[in-house]
């Protein structure tokens, strides 16, 4: 019984997560459209499962999961923002036409979004922490390393051709 009404709860969550967040239709790109999805839909995986290997209880659920989808946009946002610095520098080095001024000012905004969407991963995993027990902290170590390893896993099959995707 517990376990549906949490399953109910992530649900509804990430339901009012993917309402608030979606933008009018035709306002982005095809391909960002697909990246968001792709991306929202990682986070519901990754959030589901985590809820399932660490076993929150129902109180630990509405304290965690309104934290977890401002952490996943505000990352969201810091991500969007370093892509679009990264493609700015790769115009300014096909370009050859930017000074070294240019250049620095390029590679300290991109080493400055990589800290911050550090910082709010860290900052997320500090709060979800003060709220488990020591059993839990355990499992969401793991839990992350293996989730995580498991993407980039997938990932690599993904970008060999003829591959089937487990």
């Amino acid at each position: 019984m517990i376990k549906k009404i949490l399953l109910i709860t992530l649900i509804g969550l990430n339901l009012i997560f993917l309402l608030a967040g979606q933008k009018a239709s035709g306002q982005e790109p095809r391909g960002q459209m697909q990246q968001g999805n792709l991306r929202r839909n990682l986070v519901t995986l990754r959030a589901l499962r985590m809820t399932q290997v660490l076993e929150l209880t129902e109180q630990q659920t509405a304290m965690i999961f309104p934290e977890l989808n401002r952490a996943e946009k505000e990352k969201a946002e810091l991500q969007r923002q370093l892509a679009l610095e990264i493609r700015n520098l790769r115009q300014k080095i096909d370009s050859g036409k930017s000074t070294d001024e240019e250049f620095e000012a390029g590679v300290q905004k991109i080493r400055e979004l990589r800290h911050n969407i550090q910082a709010r991963e860290q900052a997320f995993e500090d709060f979800l922490f003060s709220r488990l027990t020591p059993v839990q902290k355990a499992r969401y170590i793991i839990f992350s390393l293996e989730f995580n390893r498991g993407l980039m896993e997938r990932a690599q099959r993904l970008r060999q051709p003829g591959q089937k995707i487990k």
